[in-house]
């Protein structure tokens, strides 16, 4: 096993090499650079120092090698923040003019002028770029290749000078493959599998071997702490991000593996009407509206209205109907040049049946068509959710960029579900256990950031400091109840629940303070060096049944550092250093002591490249990341607990994005992962981490055609693919690996009309998607959609 890891490791950095060395491109790309135009590729290094804007016009000029022709009026009196770090011509021309009331105009592939702003476009900036298009970091991404994120330094840093693996899922992807949920996304990056879906109730996806129950939606983790509460929906989603590692030092407590944070949809300053219809095999109807709309002669005030609505049955047995709505009107005021608010209401509920799964029994899934359903009808899976979201942004003179957001959300959750229990010496009657759960969660948080680029002498930095609140109160009443067995081989579906028992109360209170503070430093073109720093303070209280189980404080300080080295354009090297802190909410040792917070550490070095301009991107990362305070066994305490136990996850991930020849777009991944218990009273020492395969990959890809004749007509296909997997931290049983083909039909009859034919599992495998403890979720069998886009 070590010779094949170090296997791996060596091929790894063999491949970091090829990935960022300007030699190491491959054929095709080389000849698709080829022919592109000095123009469209131009992305340069700036450092450009504040003060007078006509001297870091010409400081620009000269590092861009342009040529800028203005009347000297124009810039008289008027001073700039100063730019570093890599740019396009467009975009580093954008920023030095940003609040000068000034507009750049490219009249030829390396000669701008400069010009006054009209009115109506000093309230905003031209979306100028590679290809005419500037890239928003909480915004939309042009194709397939994101090359700015505000997850993974709170900031707008480009991901290639980011020491850390940050991916980027973009609305295209998601509307090329015509995804429903977070795990039809998640499957596009490497290292992230999907992990069951806690009874056909809500999403958990793992990262890097580890559950990721908890998911961000616009830099604010979800308020379901103590469980799911539903799945969720993409329709109002822009971009999904998904940062590799422990992200503790920007956003508090969280798993080790990862972070996935849902950008939602803003208000634009142009407008446009786009409707979507939906239909697929089992009765599947969605219908999809996103409007968007000025509402003053100036555009300072912009609406945005996106909402969905979806029914369909199931391919297991004797489902309810499931339906799911959402509504998320948006509000924008640029309130000036340089202050931006924005307001986002947000209603989801859905109402589905709830769904255990295939029991395992004797060490493997049991021998049942995929359709085989072993709950019972009054099994039911219902929560509905109200968000509120405030994001102000304000530029100070001093260059200091100030961004606060605060949010609210409340949760209403009630499930009920037929418990498997095990299964009788027939090996047909399944005993079952009625369960019902009442859940409400409320959530209120509030982060404040301060930004700023600065020189202290040859050295440039990009600072942030900031802190946040985040509050979370649970409610819940539990009941059980007992059910009749059920016959696996010829189930009668009318038992009902007998009595209820008296109800388990719990009340939960979590209370997160944080500060944190971080620099990316440049030292000249090559190096950059980031350090920063969290404290952390939470305070968790657990009542059950109105007795007190819990009421702890926890403190932690938490360091993260990197190092990146770009030794060509567009090239990136880097070494990382992160760290996690995830409190316990319940658990004491035999000394009556509270449990620690578990917690992470992980080492990654990595490469990045972009090409084309940035209209690619390869990312390569080798990492190894250890969770440690991970409770066991007390072997001195029979029936207590200790928290000595320790998990090991390490491993090779590559991600490729972008239009590597006009009109073909595409999307891969590769992972190997070893994950694994290193420390434990319980389990052995070696065992597999549950539903992690070593190996896993995907590959997506659609080409729009480009001859006259064929205008209009683009073709997808894709391939996901996942390795055999343990099911429990026993290791009991293992689940075989499969594969997915998918495929993509689509045709614009016009500009205000699009056809599109979707096929999941185009060649109808059965398969096992995730365990889920003792019983194991099957795949869906192959399914045909048909969708029609309006556009206006």
């Amino acid at each position: 096993m070590r010779t094949a890891n170090r296997r791996i490791w060596a091929s790894a950095l063999a491949l970091a090499v090829g990935v960022v060395a300007p030699g190491g491109h491959l054929l095709l790309v080389k000849s698709v650079h080829a022919q592109e135009t000095e123009a469209e590729q131009a992305v340069h290094r700036f450092d450009i120092q504040a003060g007078p804007l006509s001297a870091a016009l010409n400081r620009l000029a000269e590092q861009a090698g342009l040529t800028l022709s203005y009347d000297p009026s124009l810039t008289a009196g008027k001073h700039t923040g100063g730019l570093q770090g890599e740019h396009t011509s467009a975009d580093a021309l954008q920023r030095l003019l940003a609040d000068t009331g000034l507009t750049a105009r490219f009249d030829g592939a390396s000669t701008v002028s400069l010009e006054r702003n009209t009115a109506s476009d000093s309230t905003r900036l031209a979306p100028l770029g590679v290809s005419g298009f500037m890239e928003d970091p909480y915004g939309s991404v042009d194709g397939y290749a994101a090359r700015r994120s505000g997850t993974a330094m709170k900031s707008d840093i480009p991901i290639i000078d980011t020491p850390a693996s940050i991916q980027v899922v973009p609305r295209d992807v998601i509307d090329d493959q015509n995804a429903q949920r977070l795990e039809d996304v998640a499957r596009n990056v490497s290292g992230v599998q999907f992990g069951g879906s806690n009874g056909n109730r809500s999403d958990n996806v793992n990262v890097r071997g580890f559950s990721t129950g908890r998911f961000a939606k616009d830099g604010f983790l979800s308020a379901s702490t103590f469980g799911d509460a539903g799945f969720l929906n993409l329709a109002n989603i822009e971009r999904v991000e998904v940062l590799k590692g422990p992200a503790t030092v920007l956003y508090g407590q969280n798993e080790p593996g990862g972070l996935i944070n849902l950008v939602t949809k803003k208000p634009q300053p142009d407008p446009f009407y786009d409707f979507t219809g939906t239909y697929g095999r089992f009765d599947f109807y969605r219908g999809e509206a996103d409007v968007n709309q000025p509402l003053n002669e100036d555009g300072t005030v912009l609406a945005r209205l996106s909402g969905a609505y979806q029914e369909s049955d199931s391919f297991r047995d004797y489902f309810r109907t499931t339906r799911r709505a959402q509504i998320a009107p948006s509000l924008r005021w640029l309130a000036s040049d340089r202050t931006t608010v924005d307001l986002q209401l947000e209603y989801y509920e859905q109402d589905q049946q709830s769904d255990r799964g295939v029991p395992v029994v004797d060490g493997r899934p049991m021998a049942l068509p995929r359709s085989r359903y072993l709950g019972s009808r009054d099994d039911r899976a219902k929560m509905d959710e109200v968000r509120l979201h405030a994001v102000v942004e304000h530029a100070f003179q001093n260059g200091w960029e100030l961004r606060t957001l605060a949010r609210y959300a409340d949760t209403s959750a009630r499930f009920l579900s037929s418990h498997p229990m095990g299964l009788e010496p027939d090996n047909r009657t399944l005993n079952r256990l009625f369960y019902d759960m009442d859940q409400e969660y409320q959530n209120y948080g509030l982060q404040t950031n301060l930004s700023r680029e600065l020189r202290t002498g040859a050295v440039s930095h990009q600072l942030l400091v900031g802190a946040d609140a985040n509050l979370t109160r649970f409610d819940s009443e539990n009941h059980t109840a007992p059910i009749d067995p059920i016959d696996i081989h010829n189930p009668d579906y009318s038992a009902q629940p007998g009595a209820y028992d008296d109800p388990s109360l719990q009340d939960r209170r979590v209370d997160f303070y944080g500060i944190y503070l971080q620099n990316l430093m440049s030292f000249g073109e090559h190096w950059k060096v980031l350090l920063g720093a969290r404290y952390d303070q939470a305070t968790t209280r657990f009542f059950q049944d109105g007795d007190t189980v819990t009421d702890e404080t926890a403190s932690e300080l938490s360091p993260r550092a990197g190092v990146v080295f770009q030794p060509w354009d567009h090239s990136t090297l880097y070494a990382s250093y992160t760290t996690s802190f995830q409190p316990q909410l319940s658990g004491e040792t035999a000394s009556g002591d509270a449990f620690e917070p578990e917690e992470g550490e992980q080492i990654e070095l990595g490469a990045k490249r972009e090409w084309l301009g940035g209209r690619a991107s390869t990312t390569l990362a080798v990492f190894e990341l250890t969770r440690t305070n991970v409770a066991t066994a007390d072997p001195n305490n029979p029936g207590a607990s200790i928290q000595t136990g320790e998990q090991r996850s390490r491993g090779v991930e590559l991600d490729v994005a972008g239009e590597f020849l006009p009109g073909w777009r595409t999307m891969a991944s590769l992972t190997y992962l070893d994950a694994e218990v290193t420390r434990d009273n319980t389990y052995d020492t070696g065992n597999r981490l549950p539903n992690v395969s070593r190996w896993s990959g995907s590959l997506w890809n659609v080409y729009a055609f480009q001859s006259p004749t064929l205008q209009g007509l683009e073709l997808g296909a894709g391939l996901y693919a996942v390795g055999s997997r343990t099911g429990n931290l026993e290791n009991s049983y293992d689940l075989p690996g499969y594969g997915r083909v998918d495929l993509l039909a689509r045709y614009r009859v016009n500009p205000n009309l699009r056809l599109s034919l979707n096929v999941d599992n185009l060649l109808d495998k059965e398969h096992i998607e995730a365990p889920g403890g003792w019983s194991v979720y099957p795949g869906a069998p192959r399914t045909v959609y048909a969708r029609v886009d309006l556009n206006f």
